[in-house]
């Protein structure tokens, strides 16, 4: 079985982009399964009836990244011609897939062509796999999708990002106290990550013995003047920015936080939670999404962002809390969420006999 996976627009690497592709398709192969990344150009009617009797599966993850361009009008052609791309390889007897990360992209700038190329996905697809049981609801209200759907969850990042640094020897580099009580933010710095809500509930924390720790990586404007009204704010803000982390790096940051703080206004699954956890970081999350059952007491605090001051409350909870015991609870966690394991019910998807459905709203 040949699958072409469609990850991101530079492809499919472990150390340069998100590495859950990366660890999926290590897992498939060793389970015989020819696994290659898929781009735009796979799409073409040429490609695929050249390739009619080679291919089997076409895997979709970001269906944005095949159209989105910065002039509407191309974006729209990109993304008829990716429907279009669709409806021909199924023609040709490939299965289709689509597994749903996020229910929209999370910088929009065309919501009715994103809502209109994953309605289209969704009635093509031969299954559709989400990470959680919330996702699953979230398919069926707002793609109208409720059969041919499979549960599977977000694997592990253990084995993607190096973990040997102690937390003296990560402070140390950072130059923080070892009594300094740090809340981490980790990540690209986008509107629904919160990290605006984060500076101003962390303004209002007393005393000088905790610190935030921004590791924000800059992908627009937007994140550049976030980053540089977090380093203005408070004394107590220590900023880093690069534009690029290595996936050796992370264990600086995550190593030297006593909890890393993930303040999502909206989301659905994240990779950066698993991260942290990976890292056996514990963490602070919403209640949104799939996170409520990604995480469990033992390795994580949550709150309701619907509350007034509910993240405030929940930074004031965390320095009460017993987090050294859920370092290994929470790598115990992501043990749990094994790529062996995951690939094998992927591979069951791949192998699922095809639905015969039709969409309906309720």
């Amino acid at each position: 079985m040949k699958v072409l996976f469609f990850w991101e627009p530079g492809g499919i690497s472990l150390d340069r982009s998100n590495p859950y592709a990366a660890l999926l398709g290590r897992a498939l192969l060793s389970r015989g399964i020819e696994f290659e990344a898929g781009f735009r150009s796979h799409l073409s009617p040429e490609f695929l009836e050249a390739n009619r009797n080679t291919v089997d599966v076409l895997h979709f993850n970001w269906p944005s990244g095949l159209y989105a361009d910065p002039d509407p009008r191309t974006a729209v052609a990109g993304g008829m011609a990716l429907l279009s791309g669709i409806n021909h390889a199924r023609s040709l007897g490939m299965r289709v897939v689509w597994t749903m990360h996020n229910l929209y992209p999370h910088d929009s700038a065309l919501y009715e062509l994103d809502r209109l190329v994953r309605l289209g996905i969704t009635s093509s697809a031969d299954s559709v796999i989400v990470h959680c049981e919330h996702a699953r609801e979230q398919l069926r209200r707002h793609f109208f999708r409720a059969q041919g759907v499979f549960t599977i969850p977000h694997g592990n990042f253990i084995d993607a990002y190096p973990n040997t640094l102690t937390r003296a020897e990560a402070r140390s580099r950072l130059g923080i106290d070892r009594r300094t009580f740090v809340y981490l933010f980790f990540g690209t710095v986008r509107a629904n990550k919160g990290v605006e809500k984060l500076v101003e509930a962390f303004r209002q924390l007393p005393g000088d013995d905790c610190l935030l720790l921004l590791a924000a990586r800059i992908a627009s404007e937007y994140g550049d003047a976030v980053a540089q009204r977090a380093r203005e704010a408070d004394p107590r803000i220590l900023v880093h920015r690069s534009s690029f982390y290595r996936n050796e790096e992370f264990q600086l940051f995550y190593n030297a936080a006593d909890i890393a703080v993930l303040p999502f206004t909206d989301i659905l699954t994240s990779g950066s939670a698993i991260t942290a956890l990976s890292l056996g970081c514990p963490v602070l999350v919403p209640a949104i999404g799939c996170l409520p059952e990604l995480v469990t007491p033992q390795i994580a605090l949550t709150y309701d962002p619907s509350q007034p001051q509910a993240l405030l409350q929940a930074l004031e909870a965390a320095r009460r809390h017993d987090l050294a015991s859920c370092r290994s609870l929470a790598i115990a966690r992501m043990r749990d969420l094994d790529w062996g394991d995951i690939a094998r019910r992927t591979l069951q998807v791949y192998r699922s006999p095809q639905p015969s459905f039709q969409l309906r709203a309720d």
